[in-house]
């Protein structure tokens, strides 16, 4: 009886997948903007289109009322009062600090939450760039003109739909918090979920902007946490998992 090779066609195969799940693991960031860039380039050619008229004939009423409200916490405004609010607090504790061992506990709370405005500010610095760089129509021109496209550099609201800014921001913010505050991950992650899928069922973004400005918001906060850790910041405030 003959015996399949040893190095077969199937056995080559295997041999690539585990090779590219191995260089996935050891660089998962480069990995993730790969996966994501390619999802978003799918779903811009194929996707984006169909799922803006459909959702938008769907989503009515009191649903569409709901996920309004829930796209508001996307909104940079409230999570830089928070950032700066709990800055602050951590500020004037340390000037009240009666031990040194105090007074160190409120520096490096005052630093991770330094971290997390510069991961804030950073990530929404890099959104607004590529949104007027790019100039991408937003969905509003598909349902009143049945247009798609792009007007780059137009510095036009109506034209500044890639990537979305409000998907950047639930995402850099959920980012940091779960690092900050590991044990309660499922939270952040269920609010960073249902923000960054509201922006498309109130039909101002299509789905790649979605996808791109979570990626943008997720690398960032990963970055500087990394930065701020290099640094010697103790970038987690909360109990471990």
């Amino acid at each position: 009886m003959s015996r399949p090779p040893a190095f077969g066609p199937a056995f080559r195969r295997s041999s690539l997948l585990w090779r590219l799940l191995a260089w996935a693991r050891e660089r998962p960031l480069v990995a993730a903007c790969l996966w994501v860039t390619l999802i978003s380039a799918v779903a811009m050619v194929a996707i984006d289109r169909p799922l803006a008229l459909m959702l938008k004939a769907q989503v009515q009423g009191e649903w569409k009322g709901f996920w309004s409200v829930v796209t508001d916490l996307g909104t940079g405004l409230h999570w830089y009062l928070l950032g700066f609010a709990a800055w602050g607090w951590s500020r004037a504790r340390m000037v009240s600090a009666l031990s040194g061992r105090v007074w160190a506990r409120w520096r490096d709370i005052g630093r991770a939450w330094t971290a997390f405005l510069i991961a804030l500010a950073g990530t929404g610095l890099v959104v607004t760039v590529l949104k007027h760089s790019i100039g991408r129509l937003r969905p509003v021109w598909l349902f009143r003109e049945d247009r798609t496209g792009f007007d780059p550099l137009a510095f036009d609201a109506a034209a500044a739909s890639f990537p979305s800014g409000h998907s950047q921001t639930i995402w850099v913010a959920m980012t940091m918090l779960m690092v900050m505050f590991p044990r309660h991950w499922p939270a952040f992650v269920t609010l960073g979920v249902l923000v960054a899928s509201s922006r498309l069922f109130v039909t101002v973004h299509f789905l790649s902007d979605v996808l791109m400005g979570s990626l943008i918001g997720i690398i960032g906060a990963v970055l500087v946490a990394r930065w701020a850790r290099a640094r010697g910041w103790p970038v987690r405030i909360g109990k471990p998992v």
